[in-house]
């Protein structure tokens, strides 16, 4: 499986949402020149406490997991294989789904409940088309020279959105989402390989 050079992709540090939401852009409008990808979902990894422990990310100084308040990834096919894009990871870019779950949520994490990951997950081109961010969670806590240089992101010709306070809460029944623990979405992502 070809790797994707992930220093040609847009990137800004702290803004994990924005980050996948232009790798699925560039993924569906064909702006970069790189081996073909297909978006399945975009998902948010969440939970009740708004601390989600992460483990393998690069912002770890050691083998302890990363304590988010939320993280998002893209569940994709590359070459009919399934795959996980993590800009933030330590796996590879993107990384064998097997190999990203296990490094990432493995089987038997110390973490107490309360860092427990969820994965709610919404199909790639749902959040292509509809999710929103006014990045008013990021003012005041970083300076606006760290903000993304484009324009904040806006549903593409539809009255509907999907903002990242309704992505980001457990509790919010969004249309087209589903919650799933680690290994259930592993399984769920499985059955949806291609024949």
């Amino acid at each position: 499986m070809n790797e994707f050079k992930r220093h040609s992709y847009t990137y800004t540090p702290l803004f994990c949402e924005e980050n996948i939401w232009k790798l699925i852009e560039s993924f569906y409008t064909n702006k970069q020149h790189t081996p073909i990808a297909t978006p399945v979902d975009m998902i948010f990894i969440i939970n009740r406490s708004n601390s989600v422990g992460i483990f393998n990310q690069r912002a770890s100084k050691s083998q302890q997991p990363v304590i988010w308040d939320y993280h998002v990834i893209l569940s994709a096919f590359v070459e009919q294989q399934p795959v996980i894009f993590d800009f933030d990871s330590h796996c590879a870019f993107p990384a064998t789904i097997l190999s990203y779950f296990t490094a990432t949520f493995p089987q038997k994490s110390p973490l107490k409940d309360q860092y427990q990951p969820r994965l709610k997950a919404f199909p790639a081109k749902t959040g292509y088309e509809l999710f929103s961010s006014d990045r008013s969670h990021m003012k005041g806590v970083i300076p606006a020279s760290e903000f993304p240089a484009y324009d904040i992101i806006q549903p593409l010709g539809s009255s509907q959105k999907l903002s990242l306070r309704t992505c980001i809460d457990i509790n919010h029944k969004t249309p087209d989402s589903k919650l799933f623990m680690p290994d259930e979405y592993y399984e769920h992502f499985l059955q949806l390989m291609p024949q």
